[in-house]
């Protein structure tokens, strides 16, 4: 069955006139895979206004819950890519090609897929301990925004009852004001602090259940002023004796609480209990275009049973592994969300046997980047004897299904002795601010261990925030030495006059060779070696026209490349 051709859609998706929301949401899943795959959108429609084409039936039955229905979709989806994949070239247009993943790679020699290691601001940490009345932790749980003109921060800031929220501005990001309001005084003197917990086992007068900062957004969608920045956060009943309970968090009630604001200062709930299907902090989420919904990734537990079989005999593991991992949520407005209920939520993310024994995934944050989902993953190496958190990288097509990149190596590392993240890395909320031709990503490192510990090498409870870059679409290198690579594309079909490349080869070169589908050489480029965020590719002759599908063929010397696409 031909589900796509030449990019158009050669069939609908098809649902029953009494159609239930699961199904709805089955279609309107099916619909994105699809044409995130391939191009094209298929329409959605009842059994009698699709008169013609191949048919996709979503069907269910009362026994189906709706997280069988979108994972049976899923499966039938999977099945068909495929038949998709084989059909139709892959469209290269002016939306860059990155390479965290094998999509438009059909094959490689000699060629290694090598993470960017985002590089760490000399000036580091930026926001630190430096007002009397602040205390040494200050944890970027929480967010960094570009707002009228002003990067905006909100982090947590610890003292004696527990954890509160304080608020920062900046004009470049590295220089911080925090301002002297009047809402939290210590000892008498006015500070940056919006709300801090009164005591360790109640929150704030205002957010009566407030645990941890997540993290903030302005929401312009929202016609409410009053809720025109949003935030999110951990609460928790201490106190709890209900059936939203969890058996790992006994006594207690955990789950995703809302507050709004006209301006990000002044705060009143939304919702205590808007979501229980999250149980901890290092909670992110993100505002899909795509989808015109938030989707967020917050703490769960799965345990795998192939993990335990295999790390089970890992001295520490029966004491400190607690299948950390996370799950996915929707919602259209960051107030109603798809899943409510402790452990319903989908599992998008868990260690695996490629990880270390007692490896666990501390939190997702993800944010969309030309046409995929770019992953930052906190994980937590917990060897008791060494316990660290650091940043690396995954990618998905779907924002539900992640592969983890290259080599598992760190994005961002921490830091090594007599550095200022030298044990325990904490991810901002918010995507990555874009500063000229670079990606800036902050975050908070800590001068104290992760538990699982107990030796003389704690560290101190001390903790800042800074920031780390790489150039912009630099996450992922294909690249290879002088004894050369070769990279070869998928077909594409080219949708632009030009050819370009980010890529390094100033002290080597690239030469790119374009082949129609019955493997002639249509053209062939002149030696690349420039080391430059735009290469527009220069042929040797000029190409006859063509408006089939090509293959590429890239010749790496000495030389990485880190994106493709087509334009003018």
């Amino acid at each position: 069955m031909t589900l796509v051709r030449d990019g158009q859609a050669t069939c609908s998706i098809v649902l029953a006139q009494d159609a239930g929301d699961q199904e709805k949401l089955a279609a309107d899943e099916l619909q994105t895979y699809l044409s995130k795959m391939s191009g094209a959108k298929v329409s959605i429609g009842s059994d009698s206004s699709v008169v013609a084409g191949n048919r996709i039936l979503i069907f269910n039955r009362e026994m189906f819950q709706t997280t069988r229905t979108v994972a049976l979709i899923c499966v039938i989806f999977n099945a068909l890519l495929p038949v998709i994949a084989a059909d139709s070239p892959i469209i290269l247009d002016s939306r860059k090609q990155l390479f965290l993943d094998d999509y438009l790679v059909a094959s490689m020699t000699h060629v290694k897929r090598t993470v960017e290691q985002a590089k760490k601001f000399p000036g580091n940490p930026v926001l630190y301990q430096m007002e009397s009345w602040e205390s040494p932790m200050a944890i970027i749980y929480g967010s960094v925004i570009r707002d009228r003109g002003k990067l905006k921060m909100w982090y947590i800031s610890r003292n004696k009852s527990g954890n509160g929220v304080s608020y920062a501005t900046s004009r470049d990001g590295i220089r911080w004001h925090k301002p002297r309001l009047n809402l939290t005084l210590v000892d008498g003197e006015r500070s940056n602090i919006l709300f801090t917990k009164q005591t360790i086992w109640t929150g704030s007068e205002g957010l009566p259940y407030f645990q941890e900062l997540f993290g903030v957004h302005r929401d312009d969608r929202d016609p409410d002023p009053a809720r025109r920045y949003k935030m999110g956060a951990l609460d928790i009943d201490w106190k709890y004796d209900g059936p939203d309970g969890l058996p790992w968090h006994k006594g207690q009630r955990r789950g995703l609480g809302i507050a709004g604001s006209p301006d990000g200062i002044h705060w009143k709930i939304i919702d205590n209990w808007a979501s229980v299907a999250i149980s901890d902090g290092a909670t992110h989420w993100m505002f899909d275009p795509a989808r015109d919904k938030y989707v967020l990734y917050g703490r769960t537990a799965k345990e795998l049973l192939e993990l335990k079989a295999a790390w089970s005999t890992n001295a520490g593991f029966k004491e400190w592994y607690a299948g950390r991992a996370v799950a996915r949520l929707e919602s259209s407005d960051f107030v109603k969300w798809d899943f409510t209920r402790p452990l319903t939520a989908p599992v998008v993310m868990t260690a695996d046997l490629e990880d270390p024994p007692i490896t666990e995934i501390y939190s997702l944050k993800v944010f969309p980047y030309e046409g995929i989902y770019v992953a930052l993953v906190q994980v937590l190496h917990a060897n008791p004897d060494d316990p660290t958190l650091d940043v690396q990288l995954a990618v998905s097509r779907d924002s539900t299904h992640f592969a983890r990149v290259g080599d598992r190596s760190a994005f961002i590392p921490f830091g090594p002795i007599g550095s200022w993240d030298r044990f325990n890395l904490s991810l901002a909320n918010n995507d990555p601010i874009v500063m000229g031709d670079e990606l800036r990503f902050y975050y908070s490192g800590r001068l104290f261990r992760h538990a699982p510990y107990s030796g003389p090498d704690r560290g101190v409870d001390k903790s800042s925030i800074g920031f780390a870059t790489i150039k912009r679409d630099r996450f992922v290198a294909l690249e290879a030495s002088f004894d050369g690579g070769e990279i070869e594309t998928k077909p594409l079909q080219l949708k632009g006059a030009t050819l370009h490349l980010n890529a390094k080869s100033d002290f080597g070169e690239i030469i790119v060779e374009m082949f129609d589908g019955h493997g002639e050489l249509l053209a062939r480029s002149k030696a690349i070696q420039r080391d430059s965020l735009d290469i527009p590719v220069k042929w040797d002759e000029k190409p006859e026209p063509f408006d089939g599908p090509v293959t590429l063929r890239i010749k790496l010397n000495n030389a990485r490349l880190f994106a493709l696409w087509c334009g003018k």
